[in-house]
């Protein structure tokens, strides 16, 4: 059974479980009743992926599910040990997978669990560029169909995944951004064994059933709270859900702001990993917008590949060689990255309306002219 803890006990619980991770992001606020407090949007990604999978039951049926990333800058972060937080207290245990960069094989691998009837799949581990149209699908529907293995039988099943993808500076498509909250932390120590916490927390830790029924428990008193105060939404912080993901983000992102870890649905400012296409896009433009000049408003593909190149975007596309100062991208690169400027820089020619983009006040339009070698890409700013 568990223990009829308190807000305040639960929520100090809680913060004194996630007190040895190196979570980033750390910032003062003023609480509502004038007392400043440390908050960390990680940590509250962190205690949201634990009421994701502890609050299943309290979600409308049919509705998406967030998936989550543990992301680093050095191995023996507690990537995988967050995970196991949010997955072993309800579960009672833990299935790690390895990534499958073959959508055919990966869709193998979702399709076993979906029979299995598992509430989560967690990916460890992960290196290099996460994304994945099976995956993206997945999170965006409400039941799954697929084939039997070695079968020509058909099944369709509820789909209850949750989603965990763990990894060293994950590098994720934007899709994949969008439907997901992501955990970073940041080892300042040069070696890893240099680090010296206080106390163990691991899997042996995590079976001990006291251990277990302690975390039950605080996760318990916190909703049991938010239910008396009336359930308040995450919308009733001001914190904005994510398109696709509003009843899940109101849910959660609400007991997560009710317990006073603060928003839990905020987009993080990442120095490295994440989202880095989109990152880099609105890098491009200011690199662009500098470039230009009374003479030039336009620039070639080269030009922009030129400038991609000296300023490091796009760094796990870009394959080339460089002669004389000039860089010039293999055919497949230049394949990969036209389909990518493309998605947001889009073709003008008739009625079509660059896009907007928006960073730090300013605000862009980007799109193109023109087909072929005759193409040109234009940035406004106003």
């Amino acid at each position: 059974p568990y223990y009829e803890w308190t807000l305040h006990e639960s929520v100090s619980y809680l913060r004194w479980l996630l007190s040895e991770f190196p979570f980033s992001d750390w910032v003062e606020v003023e609480t509502s009743d004038g007392e400043i407090t440390r908050q960390s949007r990680s940590q509250a990604v962190q205690v949201a992926s634990m009421f994701a999978m502890f609050a299943k039951s309290m979600m409308r049926r049919g509705s998406n599910r967030m998936g989550f990333i543990f992301t680093a800058n050095s191995q023996r972060s507690g990537k995988s040990l967050l995970a196991k937080l949010a997955i072993m207290p309800p579960c009672g245990n833990f299935k790690g997978q390895s990534w499958k960069s073959n959508e055919e094989e990966l869709n193998k691998v979702i399709d076993s669990e979906m029979i299995a009837g598992s509430n989560y799949i967690c990916f460890d581990n992960v290196r290099g560029y996460v994304g994945s149209p099976t995956l993206e699908g997945l999170m965006t529907s409400p039941s799954w169909t697929g084939r039997i293995l070695k079968e020509s039988q058909m099944f369709e099943v509820k789909n209850r995944m949750t989603l965990f993808i763990t990894g060293n500076e994950c590098i994720v498509s934007p899709d994949m951004a969008h439907r997901c909250l992501i955990v970073d932390l940041h080892i300042d120590e040069g070696n890893v064994q240099d680090r010296s916490p206080s106390w163990v927390l691991d899997e042996s830790w995590l079976l001990e059933k006291e251990n277990r029924r302690c975390i039950l428990s605080a996760l318990w008193g916190i909703v049991r709270a938010w239910v008396a105060a009336g359930k308040p939404l995450a919308s009733s912080f001001g914190f904005k859900t994510r398109l696709g993901f509003e009843h899940w983000g109101d849910l959660i992102g609400g007991i997560v702001g009710f317990a006073g870890f603060g928003d839990c649905l905020e987009a993080p400012q990442l120095e490295a990993g994440g989202n880095s296409e989109e990152r880099s896009i609105l890098d491009l433009l200011d690199y662009l917008v500098a470039k230009m000049t009374e003479n030039q408003k336009e620039f070639t593909f080269q030009e922009v590949s030129q400038v991609c190149y000296e300023e490091g975007l796009f760094e796990w596309m870009m394959e080339g060689k460089e002669y004389d100062g000039v860089f010039t991208v293999t055919p497949k690169c230049r394949s990969s990255m036209g389909r990518l400027l493309s998605r947001y820089a889009p073709s003008t020619d008739g009625n079509k309306l660059p896009r907007r983009y928006v960073r730090n006040g300013l605000v862009y339009h980007f799109g193109t002219k023109g087909k072929g070698r005759y193409r040109r890409y234009f940035v406004k700013d106003n």
